[in-house]
């Protein structure tokens, strides 16, 4: 009975010591791409650009600027009722060569109407809208001045006022789809359409990001001068001790929009939604002067003195800007003939010993007027080239597109 009793109790205990064993091994179920909380990150396009107070925005130039983001997470698709709830005006920067922001954002993780535990629940989605360059409070008498509010229903806006100050003109751009699909973590596929607003999106698979590409909501319009010596039209060679400089140049450009908001939920694609009927908002006759420093200092007059003496180079034989270096002047979009008077000061110097202060000096003031037979449109850039000549100014205009930069790939910080 004893030998027995052992056999069984060593039986007991080889029993007890196996169903320890497999309790004590663990399955963790492994995380699906529809339960992984996952981090928001982004991708850009961008156009040739360069935001602040000067300059035109490019992949360089963004850089230093950044650009802002506003989202909105709702259960079905946006329809503007919502506050920007999930980001408003995120500010995303490039630093240590990729593009970061901080706090990191994660995906909802609802991605069907099926629900939580038997309780139904929408999907969530999110919406996205950006515009650059940042701003981190809208403010002041020119440039971007406001931004919608944090707790304002409807589309994100930004009001943009118009400047004869070259140093308040901004290059606004606002972000859009880059016309790829996108898949979600379940395996979905929504086309996104490019040049329109990142609407209605689920949360992707780990790899995926959020790209923009950004266009132009403005029309620029630059200024380039040209001399012409001796000869008929542009060009020619100026003799010695004989230099052109320009003191003012005035520009009157009528019937032209004071101020707009531009709803970032445009609804055609690449095209700028502006509202310009705001109050505040009206048609006026913009005085663009410039004159002293606001002149590019290769052709700025610097009074009476020899054509040695000035350091300027003064307008040559191949055309070159007439504004300080990275200005332009902005302008709302109005496609309507417009007729722009342009009125010159420039300055004739000739070097001669023989004259008492060894040079002579002759003041040219010229106007003449230039027809933009399609007004200015969003996305162009307009120039006036002058040529002046020793007795006469000539008026041309050019418009050229902006052109579509680089793409930049770049992710903002995963979920460790």
């Amino acid at each position: 009975m004893n030998y027995k009793n052992v056999i069984l109790t060593a039986l007991a205990v080889l029993a007890l010591a196996s169903c320890a064993k497999v309790e004590s091994t663990v399955l963790v179920p492994q995380p699906t791409p529809e339960s992984r909380d996952v981090a928001l990150n982004f991708g850009i396009y961008v156009p040739q650009t360069k935001a602040g107070a000067a300059g035109a925005i490019d992949n360089t130039t963004l850089k230093t600027t950044g650009f802002g983001v506003l989202a909105y997470v709702k259960s079905g698709v946006y329809d503007g009722s919502g506050t920007p709830n999930f980001m408003y005006n995120q500010e995303v920067t490039y630093s240590g060569g990729s593009w970061t922001y901080s706090p990191v954002k994660y995906w909802p993780n609802q991605l069907d109407d099926n629900g939580i535990n038997g309780v139904p629940q929408a999907a969530q989605q999110v919406s996205f809208f950006a515009y650059a360059p940042y701003v981190e409070t809208p403010g002041g008498t020119a440039g971007i001045v406001a931004l919608s509010d944090a707790e304002a229903t409807g589309d994100p806006t930004i009001t943009y006022k118009v400047s004869a100050d070259l140093d308040q003109n901004v290059d606004l751009v606002w972000g859009t789809a880059n016309g790829s699909d996108w898949t979600n973590a379940a395996g979905e596929t929504k086309t996104l359409t490019e040049g329109l607003p990142i609407l209605d999106i689920k949360k992707p698979s780990v790899d995926t990001r959020v790209a923009f590409k950004f266009y132009h909501a403005l029309a620029q319009l630059n200024l380039t001068a040209q001399g012409s010596y001796n000869i008929v039209g542009a060009g020619g060679m100026a003799q010695d001790g004989v230099k052109i400089t320009i003191g003012e140049v005035k520009l009157t450009v009528p019937d032209q929009y004071n101020m707009g908001i531009l709803n970032l939920n445009n609804t055609s694609a690449k095209t700028p939604l502006w509202d310009l009927t705001t109050p505040g908002t009206s048609e006026v006759d913009l005085d663009l002067t410039v004159s002293g420093t606001k002149l590019n200092a290769a052709v700025l007059d610097e009074g009476a003195k020899t054509a040695a003496a000035q350091s300027a180079t003064g307008v040559t034989a191949i055309e070159g800007p007439v504004l300080a270096d990275g200005k332009y002047f902005t302008l709302l979009p109005r496609v309507a003939s417009t007729t722009v008077t342009v009125r010159v000061t420039y300055y004739v110097t000739t070097d001669d010993p023989k004259l008492d202060g060894g040079y002579s000096r002759v003041k040219n003031v010229i106007e003449k007027s230039i027809v933009f037979s399609q007004g200015f449109q969003a996305g162009k850039k307009y120039n006036i080239k002058m040529v002046l000549g020793l007795t006469s100014v000539t008026l041309s205009a050019e418009v050229a597109d902006w052109e579509t930069g680089d793409t930049i790939a770049t992710y903002l910080p995963k979920n460790e």
